[in-house]
């Protein structure tokens, strides 16, 4: 058994075979932080995250790269003529750029915190590496790749790279008979696409060039310069949402390959959109919800995370107050039933598996993180090995069976729905506690939702809970997940009556303290 993705690039599923033995290169198209991120952005986040759990259950190490985007750069000259997005939050919120991009980039880390996203191992920003890309730039012009236009701009020229369109499928021809808008006067092709471009008056972000003036680079050599820096001319995986394909990575393909003769990476995987109302979920439609909204309104974040379990990553999946609740139920409803096996011991064959924990990669980080778990990581003593086909205790013959087909689900272009589905078998099996416990918590190193800390979560005193204000509780919490708020207010009203005052606190958490009975 391994690891098998959808590569986009051969339309084919594929093992991952790493080309370097035992460890996997990964890039990522990270966020461009001049707004926040919304949950459809957080959920092609996710796509990675689950890559990188399920090659680490595989005891392969992962060394993820993900980009952040703090330049106001060209996004795409042939579709998008407005105005530089950072400049316009910049001038929109009285702030520099800087100011802009820092505050942004310190919610995102938090935001994919809040549902268990591992941090990369190295987040590069733009505005860092701007001599990368002007190497990169000098080195296209000087092979014949590119041109300097008379307008002082940097142009790739798609004609001259014959491979242009293989990965999302497009002609050039029809391409260039589609182009929409006018073309600048000074490409030589209405296809080509920006490389630098030349800073007129008044442009705040812009850095000086040996060969060219002032300028500013275009979106797509910001990842091909900066995935080269960190994972060298080729690697094993780049990921991204379905909207990266073309011009995006189809633009980095050519760049990269005119200069290394091949592909910057083996496996282009892309996760689709998230739809609210039956629209893509984006900054620019106004359709969208931040994950601390979300918190804000009594749910746990996590719920997010098993919502987008839910579906396949590569099938649009509906977004909506039902479906978050629904999510929201289901996860409660799974997190009781591990609760009532009771907690694992705490040594021998039953011991709870180490759990993989994210952390928080704090506001900026900075430098080459370690570990299995990137920035922030809080794994020291996490043990990488082979846990897809080495099962630490002794399981049984149905035991086996089910840590088989979750494998075999994980494995096969990340199943998630069919995994949770065997989840769920696992808890119901005719086998002790013990193995059920500890099946579920092995499992749930791919899925990365806690489900370790239902134990945590109980605090000191539940040692003096009665039956019935347990279940009560476990009842009102369900009832919260699928905002049944009615419900609920009755249900803290009932426990008021056996002793235990209930409280709901900012982010979802609920907690309680022992009252003398009414």
């Amino acid at each position: 058994m391994t690891v098998r993705l959808r590569n986009t690039l051969t339309r084919n599923v594929e093992p991952v075979e790493p080309l370097e033995a035992g460890r996997v290169r990964m890039y990522s198209c990270g966020p461009t932080v001049y707004r926040y991120a919304h949950v459809g952005n957080l959920r092609s986040y996710l796509l990675a995250d689950l890559i990188r759990r399920a090659l680490l259950y595989h005891g392969l190490e992962v060394f993820h790269v993900k980009n952040v985007t703090d330049v106001g750069h060209l996004r795409d000259e042939r579709f998008d003529r407005g105005e530089d997005r950072m400049l316009v939050a910049a001038g929109l919120e009285s702030k520099s750029p800087a100011e802009i991009a820092a505050a942004y980039e310190a919610a995102f880390h938090a935001d994919e915190a809040a549902v268990n996203i591992l941090p990369a191992h190295v987040f590069p920003r733009a505005t860092e590496h701007i001599d990368d890309m002007l190497a990169m730039v000098e080195q296209l012009v000087d092979r014949g790749a590119a041109y300097l236009s008379h307008h002082g701009n940097v142009y790739f020229s798609v004609g001259n790279f014959p491979g242009y369109g293989r990965l999302s499928g497009n002609d050039l021809d029809e391409l260039r008979a589609g182009h929409r808008g006018a073309v600048e006067t000074d490409k030589q092709d209405p296809a080509d696409f920006a490389l630098w471009k030349h800073a007129g008056e008044g442009r705040l972000l812009r850095w000086p060039t040996r060969r060219w003036g002032e300028g500013f680079p275009g979106w797509h050599i910001e990842c091909s310069a900066m995935s080269a820096r960190y994972l060298g001319p080729e690697f094993d995986i780049h990921t991204g949402g379905v909207d990266n394909v073309f011009p995006h990575h189809e633009d980095e393909i050519a760049q990269s390959a005119s200069l290394t003769g091949r592909p910057p990476a083996r496996h282009w995987v892309h996760g689709e959109f998230l739809l609210m109302s039956g629209r893509k979920m984006a900054k620019s439609a106004g359709n969208f919800q931040r994950i601390t909204e979300l918190a804000e309104a009594g749910f746990d974040p996590l719920a997010f995370r098993y919502l987008a379990l839910t579906s396949r990553y590569g099938r649009k999946l509906n977004y909506s107050d039902r479906s978050i609740g629904a999510a929201a139920a289901a996860l409660e409803s799974l997190r009781s039933r591990l609760r009532a096996l009771g907690p694992p011991p705490p040594d021998g064959h039953w011991a709870a598996p180490e759990p993989l924990r994210p952390g928080a990669a704090g506001e900026r980080p900075s430098g080459v993180a370690e570990g299995p778990a990137g920035h922030g990581d809080r794994n020291e003593s996490f043990r990488l090995r082979d846990r897809a086909h080495d099962t630490a205790p002794p399981l049984s013959a149905g035991g086996r069976d089910l840590h088989g087909r979750m494998v075999s689900a994980v494995d096969d272009d990340l199943d998630t729905p069919t995994a949770l589905a065997v989840v769920r078998e696992m808890l119901r099996a005719s086998l002790s506690p013990d193995e059920r416990r500890w099946l579920v918590l092995d499992a749930d190193l791919v899925l990365g939702l806690d489900l370790d800390r239902v134990w945590a979560d109980v605090s000191a005193e539940d040692d003096g809970l009665q039956p019935d204000q347990r279940r009560l509780l476990e009842e009102r919490s369900a009832a919260r997940a699928r905002r049944d708020f009615q419900r609920a207010d009755a249900l803290r009203a009932e426990l008021l009556e056996l002793g235990l005052e209930v409280t709901d606190r900012a982010g979802g958490e609920t907690t309680w303290r022992k009252v003398g009975k009414r």
